[in-house]
Parts: C-alpha cells; structure tokens; sequence
C-alpha cells in the first residue's frame, strides 16, 4: 500500500545578506514560495530571507526579466 504525502513541507529560508544565516519553516505544501524579513543575528539587522530551494507541487513564478534584450524601447527601422 502506497504511503499518502505530507500537508505540509519543511522550508529552510536564507539570508540575502549572505552571511549564511538559516531559518527553517513549516508550510503547507501547497503554498507559494516563501520570502520573509527577519531578523539576522550574524549582520545584526533585519533582511530578506528567501526560499533556498524550489518545491515540488508549488505554483511556479515567473521571475521578471531585466536584462537589456528583454525590452525594445528603440524603434525598430
């Protein structure tokens, strides 16, 4: 008999001041991906900490693209 899967995942945040700082976090599975201002003890303020890796079963988001060719703003001749 096959094993029935989890509610909820565990989520380990990391500090994008990247002093290595980790935060682990129970979610549900079916939860975006996660991103939280917290506390950094390490750099001694507070700072985003984000997602360390995607999850399966979560809703993909496309991240905005900011590159020079992502935008024509030149009149094509």
């Amino acid at each position: 008999m096959a094993k029935s899967k989890a509610r909820t995942t565990i989520v380990q945040l990391i500090s994008t001041a990247k002093t290595g700082y980790r935060r682990t976090l129970v979610v549900p599975r079916t939860a975006k991906e996660v991103t939280q201002v917290r506390y950094d003890p390490i750099a001694q303020r507070h700072v985003m900490f984000v997602e360390s890796r995607k999850r399966r079963g979560a809703i993909p988001v496309k991240p905005l693209d900011f590159s020079r060719g992502a935008f024509d703003w030149k009149k094509k001749r």
